[in-house]
C-alpha cells in the first residue's frame, strides 16, 4: 500500500503548482482523432489575433461601409433640384401657319432652409455611423481578447488533467502489479482504476471544450477556414488597475454608446426643425419663349406656381417629429443607464475573480498542499485508508482548476473593461 501512495504523490508536489506555472508549460500536441486536426495553425500570441481581426473581421468592413453609405446621403440630401425642360403649354401643331410652339425651364426655389436642414440632419446620421463603427471594433477587440483567454484556459486545464492522467495510470499499474503479488487488496485496484477512468474522462471533455474553443476564438477573429492552434499567452498577465470612479465617469464622457445617443437627439431636434418648415411653401418659376406661325412673332413666357397650405400644413410629420425628439431623449437615458449597469457588471466581476485568484495564490493553494502533505505522514503512519488519499488528491487538483477558472474570469472581465475605456493595448 505504501507503494502504491508513492507512485501516486511522485508526480503531485510539481503538478499541483501547475496552473500558477502554466504559462511554462510544454506545448500541447493537437489531437490526432479529430479531422480538423491537421489544419491547425501555428502557435498564435493575442496581438496577432487582434491584428488578424482589424485586418479581415468582415463586420469592420460592413460598418466602414455604412460610414460612406452616410455620407453619400448627406451628399445627397443637400443637392439643390434640378430644372426642368418645359413646354409651357402643349404644342399646337395645325395647318399651314397656325401653329404655336413653346419651349422653357421651370425651376422649383427651396425656401425655408429646408436643404440645410436635411443635409444637417443627414450629416448627424453620418457621424452616428462613425461612432457604431467604433463601437463595433472595440465590440470585436473586446471578443477576440476574452475567446483568446478562454483558448488559453482552456489549454491550462488539458495540460493540468494530462498530468493527472499520467499518474493515476502509474498508480494503477503498480497497484495491479502489487495485487498479483498478494500485497493489496482489490479494492484498492478498483478504486485507482476508478480515478484513472474519471482522469480520462475529463481530459478527454478537456480536450473537446478546446478544440471547440479554439474554433470559437477563429470565428471571432472572422477568419472562418481558419483552425487556429496553439495560443501563447499568459493567464497571470498583469492588467491595468482600474479605478472604479474614474472608469465610470471616462465611460459615460467617452463611450461610442452615448456619442451615438447624442447625436441621435441632435437629428431628431433637426428633423422636428425641418418638419416645421415644410409648410413654407417651395416655388416653381417657369421662363421660356414661344413661336406663333401665324404673326411670325416671338413672344416670351414667365409663369410662377405655387402650393397653397389649405388643409395639409405637414402638422401630423410635426407632432411625430416632437415624438421622435422625446423618444431619442429617453433613449439617450435608457443607454447611460444600461450602460452603467454593464460597467457595473463587468467591474463586479473583475473584483471578485481578482480577490478569488488573491485567496487562491495566498491561501487556498498552500493550505490545500499543507493538507496533502499532512494526509501522506497520515497514510504512511496507517492512520488512513487510501480513499482519504485519493480525496485529497482531488481536492487540489480541484483546486488548481479552480484557480485556472479564476483567473480566466479575471482577464475576460478586465477585458469587457478595457473594451468599454476603448483601449487599444490590453493588457
Amino acid at each position: 500500500m505504501r507503494w502504491i501512495a508513492l507512485v501516486v504523490l511522485i508526480g503531485l508536489p510539481g503538478l499541483i503548482s501547475m496552473a500558477s506555472s502554466a504559462e511554462t508549460a510544454d506545448p500541447i500536441p493537437p489531437a490526432p482523432d479529430h479531422s480538423e486536426a491537421a489544419a491547425v495553425s501555428a502557435r498564435i500570441d493575442l496581438d496577432e489575433c487582434v491584428a488578424l481581426a482589424l485586418a479581415s473581421h468582415p463586420r469592420l468592413t460592413e460598418y466602414n461601409a455604412r460610414i460612406s453609405e452616410a455620407h453619400g446621403s448627406a451628399v445627397q440630401a443637400g443637392l439643390y433640384p434640378n430644372p426642368r425642360v418645359d413646354s409651357g403649354n402643349p404644342q399646337v401643331i395645325g395647318p399651314t401657319r397656325t401653329g404655336v410652339y413653346s419651349i422653357g425651364l421651370t425651376q422649383e426655389v427651396v425656401r425655408g432652409g429646408k436643404l440645410k436642414l436635411d443635409r444637417a440632419a443627414a450629416l448627424e446620421a453620418a457621424h452616428q455611423a462613425e461612432w457604431d463603427s467604433v463601437r463595433k471594433r472595440f465590440e470585436v477587440l473586446t471578443s477576440v481578447r476574452q475567446e483568446f483567454f478562454s483558448t488559453l484556459a482552456a489549454q491550462r486545464r488539458k495540460t493540468l488533467l494530462q498530468k493527472l492522467l499520467e499518474i493515476s495510470k502509474q498508480s494503477e499499474k503498480t497497484s495491479m502489479n502489487l495485487f498479483d503479488a498478494e500485497q493489496v487488496s482489490e479494492t484498492d485496484v478498483l478504486l485507482l482504476r476508478v480515478e484513472r477512468r474519471k482522469a480520462e474522462t475529463s481530459l478527454q471533455g478537456a480536450d473537446i471544450a478546446l478544440l471547440g474553443q479554439r474554433r470559437q476564438l477563429a470565428a471571432s477573429i472572422g477568419v472562418s477556414v481558419m483552425m487556429v492552434g496553439e495560443v501563447d499567452g499568459q493567464l497571470t498577465a498583469k492588467v491595468p488597475d482600474f479605478n472604479d470612479d474614474e472608469v465610470l465617469a471616462r465611460v459615460m464622457t467617452t463611450s461610442p454608446v452615448i456619442q451615438i445617443a447624442n447625436l441621435d437627439v441632435n437629428r431628431t431636434v433637426l428633423l422636428l426643425r425641418r418638419a416645421e418648415v415644410e409648410p413654407i411653401q417651395n416655388l416653381s418659376v417657369q421662363a421660356g419663349t414661344q413661336y406663333q406661325e401665324s404673326t411670325a412673332n416671338y413672344q416670351a413666357l414667365v409663369g410662377l406656381y405655387v402650393d397653397v397650405p389649405l388643409w395639409n400644413r405637414n402638422q401630423g410629420n410635426i407632432m411625430a417629429a416632437h415624438a421622435a425628439v422625446q423618444r431619442s431623449m429617453a433613449g439617450r437615458l435608457a443607454s447611460q443607464q444600461e450602460l452603467t449597469k454593464h460597467l457595473a457588471d463587468s467591474v463586479t466581476r473583475f473584483r471578485v475573480a481578482e480577490q478569488a485568484v488573491e485567496n487562491y495564490e495566498n491561501g487556498i493553494l498552500p493550505d490545500a498542499m499543507r493538507t496533502l502533505e499532512l494526509v501522506q505522514k497520515a497514510y504512511g503512519r496507517g492512520q488512513f485508508e487510501i480513499s482519504r488519499l485519493l480525496q485529497t488528491q482531488r481536492t487540489v487538483f480541484e483546486a488548481n482548476l479552480d484557480y485556472i477558472s479564476a483567473l480566466e474570469n479575471r482577464l475576460n472581465a478586465a477585458a469587457d473593461i478595457a473594451g468599454l475605456l476603448q483601449l487599444e493595448q490590453f493588457p
